[in-house]
């Protein structure tokens, strides 16, 4: 009938949705690790923590926020820690027609801790994950494919 097609097809949307919000989470918080799991050598010196302490991620959908990290404060780098979550916060009017992970350091001067004392803050990072991506969509509508085949 159509009452079940219609519910067939809401459950397959959910399914997919899903699939694509969890894969874009995990990608974030693989990201995240990339980033701040770096000696000083590989990325730079933390001095307050605020830099490390600003790098995180969400996930948008049609510009709704549906995952964050966690912004978790490093070496008492509070300060970091909430403009990185502000700044991925004023981002999400940008993301308003797809889904989107948005990595950020919220910090203002990242730019120049990579530009001006060439290290890498998010640079590599960005790289790895446009490459990444699609492996990780791909897995994503594999699951999705074998959960709607399950309905």
């Amino acid at each position: 009938t159509t009452k079940e097609l219609e519910a067939f097809f809401n459950k397959a949307t959910a399914i997919v949705n899903e699939e694509i919000a969890n894969t874009l989470s995990y990608l974030g918080e693989q990201c995240v690790a990339r980033i701040r799991d770096r000696s000083a050598e590989e990325s730079w010196v933390d001095h307050t923590g605020n830099l490390r302490s600003s790098i995180g991620y969400a996930v948008f959908n049609n510009g709704a926020k549906i995952a964050e990290s966690s912004f978790e404060t490093i070496l008492g780098g509070s300060i970091g820690s909430a403009t990185g979550r502000r700044y991925v916060d004023s981002l999400a009017s940008q993301y308003a027609q797809t889904y989107s992970l948005v990595v950020v350091a919220g910090m203002s001067y990242a730019d120049y801790v990579e530009a001006i004392n060439n290290k890498d803050v998010l640079a590599s990072t960005e790289l790895w994950a446009r490459a990444e991506i699609q492996k990780y969509l791909d897995k994503a509508k594999e699951k999705a494919i074998r959960r709607i085949n399950a309905l």
